[in-house]
């Protein structure tokens, strides 16, 4: 049984590392003076401040960051009004709803954005912004449903209840009652939502229109014509950006796990 859980420990160590380490090397050559990343590693920030005088990646950033912020603000709404919607129907036509919502997960990127794209010709549209940004929302949508659900099975049902019965109509207890109580879990699913979208390569590649490039795409067009350590600076500032959103969804479900608890043994 101890050599058995040795070898797990380390299984799962090698795995690891297998994972990590090329991301932390990736991450360290950011600031190698070296152009080709050769050892000695000597520290420099030149990377970064040709970074910041790169005009296409700098466009393409912020065409990233539009897109990002688009999509997360889109999902957030999406997404509560789902949860509203979904309570509303009968047992069988839930589940129905649910799995068309949640097919994307399922859904390889690469087809989807595929799919959408050969949607897009035959009927004869040009590519354009409006559908890369839908694009997105089709595939983030899901994941912020999954905190808003986790988030609503938690709550106390009792609380709308005892709302109806002190005479306040539904969209009463929504503002006063259900959306207070959900607003952790939706501003969770937005951020979640943003690092998705902004990270997202297969949608934009294929939807996005002639002239316009988002940072995954600019990303993978420098790499084809040679790889610069700019590339490294860039990618450590998305890697960056993901952890930061990342942190604060855990900080946000963390503190509403804590105000759970909290409430549970007040009324015990």
């Amino acid at each position: 049984m101890k050599t058995r859980n040795v070898g797990s420990r380390i299984f799962i160590l090698l795995a690891l590392l297998y994972l990590y380490v090329p991301i932390v090397v990736l991450i360290v050559m950011g600031f190698n003076e070296s152009r080709y990343n050769s050892l000695p590693f000597t520290f420099s920030l030149r990377w970064y401040q040709d970074l910041f005088q790169d005009a296409a990646l700098l466009e393409a950033t912020r065409n990233s960051l539009l897109i990002a912020l688009i999509t997360g603000v889109a999902c957030m709404i999406l997404g509560t009004l789902f949860i509203l919607g979904h309570k509303a129907l009968q047992n069988k036509s839930k589940q129905l709803v649910r799995s068309f919502v949640m097919m994307p997960m399922s859904i390889p990127w690469l087809i989807l954005g595929l799919s959408l794209l050969l949607m897009i010709r035959a009927v004869g549209l040009e590519k354009n912004l409006f559908f890369v940004i839908a694009g997105h929302i089709v595939i983030s949508l899901p994941y912020t449903l999954l905190v808003l659900e986790a988030r609503v099975q938690s709550m106390d049902q009792s609380l709308e209840d005892m709302s109806a019965s002190l005479g306040a109509n539904p969209w009463t207890t929504f503002w006063r009652v259900t959306f207070p109580a959900i607003v952790p879990a939706v501003v969770a699913g937005g951020f979640l939502s943003f690092m998705i979208s902004f990270d997202n390569f297969p949608i934009s590649y294929f939807l996005m229109p002639s002239g316009i490039s988002t940072l995954p795409i600019e990303i993978q067009s420098s790499i084809k014509f040679g790889f610069t350590p700019e590339i490294n600076a860039i990618s450590t500032v998305i890697i960056g950006v993901s952890l930061l959103c990342l942190a604060v969804v855990g900080l946000i479900m963390g503190r509403t796990l804590m105000n759970m608890i909290g409430g549970t043994k007040k009324n015990v």
